[in-house]
């Protein structure tokens, strides 16, 4: 069964991926993934993060993630961290 996010952790992803922000993401496995976020993909009735991690696409599942960091961006007010909840 599909864990939900909150409409507010959303919102973020959606954010980073409109700004094709660099970032960081955590998982709750502690696996980790940098690169530059693209898109939120359906896959399955679960939502995805895409990162473009070189020349690969990373997918990393939503729910998965609890720690979304955008860091070394142009604008600082786009550079951000948050800690998602369970």
């Amino acid at each position: 069964m599909a864990k939900n996010i909150s409409c507010e952790t959303h919102d973020y992803f959606e954010i980073v991926c409109m700004r094709r922000s660099l970032i960081k993401v955590i998982t709750t496995e502690n696996k980790k993934y940098h690169g530059i976020a693209t898109d939120i993909k359906l896959v399955e009735k679960q939502e995805y993060l895409n990162i473009i991690d070189g020349n690969e696409i990373r997918q990393v599942l939503l729910s998965d993630v609890k720690k979304l960091e955008a860091l070394g961006n142009k604008a600082a007010q786009h550079n951000f961290s948050i800690t998602v909840r369970s």
